[in-house]
């Protein structure tokens, strides 16, 4: 079992690594510009959500953002098409390793749905002819099943669809915007704000010199174990206007899943098979992503709000003192 692990360890680390590789085989006939929210149906009925986009995973190599949806199923789920349009690829992206199959759609307005995770050997021989001859297939085909995975999580078999949405210029959207929205009603939670010097979070409420803030904070969605970053963050400082650290309609990396990584999250945070710990630069911007403040001397105050994506929020307020 320890080596099955292990396995699974590097072979998810190796495939993720070589999806970049691969991205523009299918990504390059994106054309789609994201400007609202779309409601296509589920492609499947979902367990729940095992990780998102912005989901911090570091398996062993160099961390990245998640760039999808991990959305959990029973074993053999058979996978319908949330969108209809063009078969433009169906690929072994790991080759040699069967958990990694791709079936990618360019739908009508430009938007290339990948789907991940795929049992090549459940994949009708109507989806190979329709990408051989070029011709769409409509939205509800199936497309094959979810492969079974062979791992366990946090007590739960981890069967999964990675569903990932690329827009032009292979930019990766929020697959959540584009779908039907779900029945969530749990909403974020904060564990701790504080203080952070040299990308790392500090205890207490005092501190010297220039610094910059955290918050350690997490969502849940149909879920109770599988922790997730929340949609969007943000702040008001002193009282100040609400500043947005991100919102998570694009990564902040664009199409690369590793830029700003290690920028947006402080040391200290994790997202494997066994851990998922999310610690956020509240500092964070692409122009400046490891910026600190340099505020007066005496008492301050930050009101961080964090939201999912169907809206539910919390905030919470820390002070501090700069002596």
């Amino acid at each position: 079992m320890k080596f099955l692990i292990l396995f699974l360890l590097i072979s998810e680390a190796f495939s993720f690594s070589h999806e970049r590789e691969l991205k523009t085989k299918a990504d390059s006939f994106a054309t789609g510009v994201f400007r609202t929210q779309r409601n296509h149906p589920w492609p499947f009925p979902l367990l729940s959500i095992g990780h998102n986009m912005q989901s911090f995973q570091n398996y062993g190599s160099s961390p990245y953002w998640h760039d999808g949806l991990d959305i959990r199923s029973v074993v053999d789920q058979p996978i319908y098409a949330s969108a209809g349009g063009k078969v433009v690829n169906i690929e072994n992206y790991s080759p040699g390793n069967n958990l990694y199959w791709e079936v990618a759609i360019l739908d009508d307005e430009g938007f290339v749905w990948k789907y991940h995770h795929v049992d090549r050997s459940t994949i009708p021989p109507e989806i190979f002819k329709a990408l051989k001859l070029g011709t769409k297939i409509n939205s509800g085909t199936f497309i094959g099943k979810v492969v079974r995975w062979p791992v366990s999580t946090f007590g739960e078999v981890y069967h999964h669809l990675h569903l990932l949405v690329v827009a032009k210029d292979g930019l990766y959207t929020n697959p959540f915007l584009m779908m039907e929205p779900l029945p969530d009603t749990t909403s974020p939670v904060i564990k701790k704000i504080g203080l952070a010097k040299n990308h790392r979070p500090v205890s207490g409420n005092e501190i010297r010199g220039t610094h910059s803030l955290f918050v350690e904070a997490s969502d849940l969605t149909l879920h109770d174990k599988f922790l997730l970053p929340p949609y969007k963050i943000s702040y008001r400082l002193d009282g100040n206007d609400e500043i947005v650290v991100w919102e998570f309609v694009h990564l902040p990396s664009g199409k690369n899943d590793e830029d700003f990584i290690n920028d947006f999250y402080l040391e200290g945070t994790c997202g494997n098979y066994d851990c998922r710990k999310f610690f956020f630069n509240l500092n964070f911007t692409k122009e400046n992503p490891r910026r600190t403040m340099s505020l007066p001397k005496g008492p301050h105050s930050i009101e961080v709000m964090v939201e999912d994506i169907v809206g539910n929020k919390t905030s919470d307020l820390f002070e501090w003192k700069v002596l």
